[in-house]
């Protein structure tokens, strides 16, 4: 009894440490994506490239990837616009163009969670290459003498009052972290059932290996072409969307690189995931005289048809190196982690299918509904479109799709050459809901077993 206690005792304080450590990192990554906006109104009478450089310490120097540049092309008229800039930036400058002009300027705000207006008369402005004309509490007017004209001005004393804090941000921050934290140490103490279904698995990798071979032949065994048609069917498809996508809405180059090795990158482990996960939902109904041995670890047969799909992914994966190839993208050493986010692959099929081929016994329809969700799915995950046409909440929440960040990474890899290292909250996110997903998986599977031959 008393032991019983201490054990509840130590639950409840590690799920306590856990969801001020899960609030604290979502506070953290909030903090970091919260921007400060500059807005305001533009009048000149030619044609400019606007140009809002920005730095945190007076000791720093000016430089190209530390600004954000809006076209003014509307002379003699008013015209909105507004920057988007880190919140810890302190001092701005304005540049507006290398013309001489006459210009105008007017209703300047910052923003952040909450607006305030600038009073000209409040700043303390510096202007190169200018000539003030009329300074007023909110208009500006100048003349730009030509050879890189500026003005800059600091924003520190403005940053109190464009800052409130917001408490029902907090509260939702602190009953994900609490969610969250309660379904980690769910998962923790349920770490068992993982270890013993992992310990079947490697104890029957050689069996496992046989029947994947045997099930990737016999897939295709009454048709014509035999295996060869799991080759053509992705290359229709790849080539279908690159004919649409690229030829019909003349997609150009993305991140710098042809549309077609971006593409690629996307939807060559879309297609793994898809194809696994449907097999892996159907395995005991096509293996059901197995399921009926009592003597056979049925616990293998989701893991046979990962590995059937994973031949086909895996001949996709030299495809890949040998289109970036002719592109002039040779291998690097860098390509190496395609092994992490092709576990990361496997991980996420892999909960998924224990958990989808145990319920769809007893609920058929299942396999049309999954159907249907990765036909969404395929449109929902930034595979043919990027992620950067969003605003800040809607790619939010289309980053919370797991399949995402797998995508991203073949993409980080290839092309970006980011570290998953490097995207820490996203990496944190994709392994905890994994770690969920598998252990809710192997518990309905575990208590749904022994009915499995019933069903069939």
């Amino acid at each position: 009894m008393r032991n019983s206690i201490i054990k509840k005792a130590l639950l409840i304080v590690f799920t306590l440490i856990l969801t001020l450590s899960f609030f604290f990192i979502i506070n953290i990554y909030y903090q970091s994506k919260i921007v400060t906006t500059l807005s305001l109104q533009y009048k000149s009478n030619i044609n400019a490239d606007i140009q809002l450089f920005f730095k945190s310490q007076k000791s720093q120097k000016w430089s190209e990837q530390q600004s954000v540049t809006k076209t003014y092309n509307d002379p003699t008229e008013w015209k909105k616009i507004q920057f988007d800039i880190p919140a810890n930036v302190n001092i701005l400058r304005l540049d507006t163009g290398s013309k001489k002009a006459d210009l105008e300027i007017k209703n300047v705000s910052l923003s952040r969670t909450k607006m305030t207006n600038i009073d000209f008369l409040d700043l303390n402005l510096n202007v190169q290459q200018m000539k003030m004309i009329n300074k007023g509490h909110d208009i500006l007017s100048l003349e730009a003498l030509g050879e890189d004209p500026y003005l800059s001005f600091s924003v520190e004393n403005f940053y109190p009052t464009i800052s409130q804090k917001n408490y029902l941000h907090y509260t939702i921050f602190l009953i994900i972290s609490l969610i969250s934290a309660v379904l980690c140490t769910w998962s923790i103490k349920n770490s068992k059932d993982v270890l013993r279904y992992l310990k079947y698995i490697v104890q029957g990798r050689k069996l496992i290996f046989n029947l994947a071979k045997n099930d990737f032949k016999t897939k295709y065994a009454a048709s014509y072409l035999g295996i060869i048609w799991g080759f053509i069917q992705p290359f229709i498809t790849i080539a279908t969307y690159w004919f649409v996508f690229q030829v019909g809405l003349r997609s150009g180059d993305i991140s710098s690189v042809p549309f077609i090795l971006w593409f690629i990158a996307g939807i060559i482990p879309w297609f793994f995931f898809s194809e696994a996960l449907l097999g892996g939902t159907n395995v005991f109904i096509e293996y059901s005289y197995l399921v009926k041995k009592v003597v056979f670890k049925i616990e293998l047969l989701p893991v046979v048809k990962i590995v059937s799909g994973l031949f086909v992914h895996l001949f996709f994966i030299i495809f890949i190196f040998v289109i970036y190839s002719f592109y002039g993208y040779y291998p690097k050493l860098f390509d190496l982690q395609l092994l992490y986010y092709l576990i990361c692959s496997l991980v996420l099929v892999f909960a998924l299918s224990v958990l989808t081929s145990a319920i769809i016994l007893f609920f058929k329809d299942l396999n049309q509904i999954i159907g249907i969700i990765l036909q969404v799915g395929f449109w929902f995950t930034p595979i043919g479109w990027t992620v950067a046409m969003l605003n800040s909440f809607w790619a939010f929440i289309f980053k919370l799709n797991p399949m995402y960040y797998i995508v991203q990474g073949y993409r980080d890899t290839f092309i970006e050459h980011i570290a998953f290292w490097e995207r820490p909250y996203q990496t944190l996110y994709f392994w905890i809901l994994c770690s969920i997903l598998l252990v809710l998986g192997i518990k309905i599977f575990k208590k749904l077993k022994p009915h499995f031959s019933d069903v069939l």
